[in-house]
């Protein structure tokens, strides 16, 4: 645990800006999708059913890059699992912090065992931001802008 706070401290301001702002939102996804509807904070995520496709800048892809490492890092510190969905809120609204426009996906499947599967990914045009390693397997429900 201490040499999390030390590797904390190491970052530059702007890290640190972003894994703060990484973790106020992974904290506060959590709470959205375990206990609140969809259909409440639903406007929060965006327009429904518009997509948006922008060129990305070298900027816009170090902010992503970085987006991505804080998720990561912060995950294997969280007691709890963090569940796709709850990934790409989380960079969706840490990188609208930044002007950067993205598209927050759902999708379903149906495997082996007959079982309903869902996943959410986040992605810029063709750019996979979280989620879209999995993408290609799930029929696309709905998506937000």
């Amino acid at each position: 645990m201490f040499s999390q706070v030390k590797k904390y401290f190491r970052q530059n301001k702007q890290e640190r800006k972003i894994l703060n702002r990484t973790f106020a939102w992974l904290l506060m996804s959590f709470i959205l999708v375990r206990i609140i509807p969809l259909k409440w904070f639903g406007s929060l995520l965006g327009v429904f059913k518009k997509e948006i496709r922008t060129e990305l800048e070298a900027t816009d892809l170090i902010k992503i890059t970085s987006v991505k490492r804080s998720i990561r890092r912060i995950k294997r510190v969280l007691p709890w699992k963090i569940k796709c969905f709850e990934e790409a809120i989380t960079a969706k609204k840490v990188l609208e912090r930044y002007e950067i426009k993205s598209t927050l996906y759902l999708g379903v499947d149906i495997n082996e065992k007959k079982q309903l599967k869902a996943h959410a990914w986040l992605r810029n045009g063709d750019y996979n931001i979280t989620g879209g390693d999995l993408a290609t397997k799930f029929k696309v429900v709905g998506f937000y802008s």
